[in-house]
């Protein structure tokens, strides 16, 4: 990690929007246990994703969270799957990952900011 100060404009480029699970399925050729999501994010359409979170979520449980995802990455080769966003989540020094949602419910693509 970097403790390098981040400019506003840097920050302003990310972009971190809400988004509802649609479907979970594990993804057994992962290296670390991991889920693969598809994430509906209203306007921008659907991305898919793979995340680590398989010790505190299960598939079930999954399906219509709304998280908060950072949209703008380009697309990544995870084994033999297509990431196209990376939801964010709280990462304990034990690796477990606490998705990040917001205090109320809102329309899936809201940017964070």
């Amino acid at each position: 990690m970097s403790n390098e100060p981040l400019s506003w404009a840097d920050f302003e480029k990310v972009e971190i929007r809400t988004g509802t699970i649609m479907s979970a399925e594990p993804f057994p050729q992962a290296r670390k246990p991991a889920y693969k999501l598809t994430i509906d994010f209203g306007p921008l359409g659907t991305r898919r994703t793979s995340a680590q979170i398989t010790r505190l979520y299960n598939v079930a449980d999954l399906i219509g969270k709304q998280v908060v995802a950072v949209v703008n990455f380009p697309p990544k080769q995870i084994a033999t799957f297509m990431s196209e966003c990376l939801v964010l989540g709280a990462v304990d020094d034990d690796g477990t990952v606490t998705l990040l949602q917001t205090e109320r419910p809102t329309q899936n693509g809201v940017r964070i900011g």
